[in-house]
């Protein structure tokens, strides 16, 4: 993936059919990866599920791993969306002079934006996956770390519209607090996966610990 590639996945400048094959192909690879996994989903079924020959994937992608990649960009869009709106939502309703605002707020657009644990095992266990492959494979760490890239600088500028709207500041580089909201949620959805927590089980890093960890980061505007 470059940065060239637009929205969905889709490179600039390539025809409305093969946009059309491309969205397909990655629609069905996602189903299939969350039922199978990378390594044991085969092209072939990915390709019957999107309603192609492989013809249609390889001329489109090199790899599952690029393929991947496609799926990853698609779906970090789509939870970006749902954030940005979350947080909008949150803060049309927010009171900048209370004293809780920013915890109001982190907690309501939190409920809004997280899915089901179980929603975000799958997702989560998926990347687990990948990353390994990329971890071991040097052709594969700068287009991972690229597209991660992509995803966090979506999640500062939201963050950052948010405190905005607060009156609010970081009081440290935008990306250092992502990276560190974005890791410790992980972490904390590792634990549960380990520690087999019903799906239903109140999130209390989305209610408690992530609106004291931000309030943490922040400072007034004007100082």
């Amino acid at each position: 993936m470059t940065t060239s590639e637009t929205s969905r996945g889709s490179p600039k400048g390539m025809t409305r059919r093969r946009a059309e094959t491309r969205r397909r192909v990655i629609e069905a690879a996602y189903d299939v990866f969350t039922e199978l996994g990378i390594r044991d989903a085969p092209v072939e079924l990915i390709c019957d599920r999107a309603g192609f020959t492989r013809g249609a994937f390889y001329s489109n992608f090199a790899s599952k791993e690029e393929l991947f990649l496609a799926v990853y960009e698609v779906q970090m869009q789509e939870r970006t969306e749902r954030l940005r709106a979350a947080v909008a939502e949150a803060t049309a309703a927010a009171d900048p002079a209370s004293p809780d605002a920013v915890t109001r707020v982190l907690q309501d657009a939190g409920v809004l934006f997280m899915e089901s644990l179980t929603a975000d095992e799958t997702w989560y266990l998926l990347n687990v996956e990948f990353r390994a492959q990329a971890l071991r494979q040097p052709e594969l760490r700068a287009p991972t770390a690229a597209a991660e890239r992509r995803f966090h600088d979506a999640l500062a500028q939201i963050l950052l519209d948010l405190l905005g709207r607060l009156g609010l500041r970081l009081t440290v580089e935008p990306q250092n607090a992502v990276i560190t909201i974005v890791r410790l949620y992980e972490t904390m959805l590792e634990r549960a996966i380990l520690d087999e927590v019903p799906s239903t089980a109140d999130n209390r890093y989305v209610t408690q610990v992530l609106p004291r960890l931000l309030t943490a980061l922040v400072a007034p505007g004007g100082d």
